[in-house]
């Protein structure tokens, strides 16, 4: 079933189901205040932190899954035996995946909501995102070698 992918794919889509799962770790947490002792809180009142996905307070979400879904599309063709048909796919997987790392580095420096934490979501999704970018690229080195 995966002897049809190359390198590049393969690695290309190992990153786009790393960044899948990524997107549901928490990428952002918030400390809580701490109470004085004594003081009773309301059942269903947290007063510790809280962490939050990319899918909550972002629109990250929506560009890293057109990410995926394309890092992921030559090793659905692969497996349809119609992996030939899309030469295009290489070089978009490569694009994507640089601008998702870019993203990714822009929202954990320049965008991040001040006093929050970033969790170690965020830093699996930008190896993922790296991963892409760098499968994408070995994708098109092959595709060039197979035509020399």
């Amino acid at each position: 079933m995966f002897g049809r992918l190359t390198q590049g794919q393969l690695i290309a889509g190992i990153g786009a189901a790393v960044l899948l799962v990524a997107m549901f770790l928490p990428w952002i947490g918030v400390s809580g205040t701490s109470l004085p002792a004594g003081i009773t809180v309301p059942n269903g009142v947290s007063t510790g932190g809280s962490s939050e996905n990319v899918w909550k307070g972002s629109t990250l979400d929506v560009y890293l899954l057109i990410t995926v879904v394309v890092a992921a599309l030559p090793a659905l063709l692969a497996l349809t035996d119609s992996a030939e048909e899309f030469s295009f796919v290489a070089a978009a997987t490569f694009l994507l995946g640089v601008v998702a790392a870019i993203l990714i580095v822009a929202f954990l420096t320049v965008d991040f909501p001040d006093g929050a934490d970033r969790k170690v979501g965020a830093f699996i999704g930008l190896v993922a995102a790296i991963a892409i970018a760098f499968g994408g690229f070995r994708a098109m080195q092959e595709e060039v070698a197979g035509e020399i």
